[in-house]
């Protein structure tokens, strides 16, 4: 008689690693699954996380600025495209 194992994925929560005025390239080495959503001429990059957990979240979408390679803001968001209204 076979038996069969079920089981579940846990999925974990995700809070990203950061502080104002780190390297851009040590935030992307700190939070490998953060993705770049906006890249200007002007040296303005934003990258966007997502807490990735199951439960529901008030503000699931962290976004952050770099200006010039730095980290110059920080912004939490229940909404996956704020990026593009959120004043700089």
């Amino acid at each position: 008689m076979a038996t069969a194992v079920t089981g579940c994925k846990s999925a974990s929560y995700y809070e990203p690693k950061f502080e104002i005025g780190m390297s851009e390239a040590n935030f992307r080495q700190g939070n490998p699954k953060a993705e770049i959503v906006s890249s200007g001429q002007d040296g303005l990059k934003i990258y966007r996380t997502i807490t990735g957990s199951w439960r529901p979240v008030s503000e699931p979408y962290s976004f952050f600025y770099f200006n010039n390679d730095k980290l110059t803001q920080f912004i939490k968001s229940d909404r996956l495209d704020d990026y593009k209204f959120i004043v700089r």
